[in-house]
């Protein structure tokens, strides 16, 4: 059974495998306040690439605003290579709701 520390290095130089056949410069992220954006970030930050996380809120609950706000905070602590960007999408998806 492999370390999760192994694992964790085989995902990231998988990683920065890809970026560098598809010719990226980083990675952009949406973070929603869920586990699944939480560790797609963090693997992403993991590479030392750019990472861009985006927060796109559409009627999301306050709690995942927070989780999602305190996670992108943790990372920005702890990696360098990380910025955030946020963008309400309600008005946007309210509009074509209505049509």
């Amino acid at each position: 059974m492999k370390s999760p520390e192994k694992v964790i290095d085989h995902i990231v130089t998988w990683l920065n495998d890809y970026a560098e056949n598809a010719n990226m410069g980083g990675f952009v992220v949406g973070v929603s306040g869920g586990i699944d954006s939480a560790l797609t970030s963090t693997l992403c930050a993991k590479t030392g690439r750019p990472v861009i996380c985006l927060e796109m809120e559409i009627h999301q609950e306050v709690n995942q605003v927070s989780r999602a706000k305190n996670h992108i905070a943790w990372l920005k602590q702890n990696f360098s290579n990380v910025k955030h960007h946020s963008l309400s999408l309600t008005g946007v998806f309210d509009a074509f709701k209505a049509i």
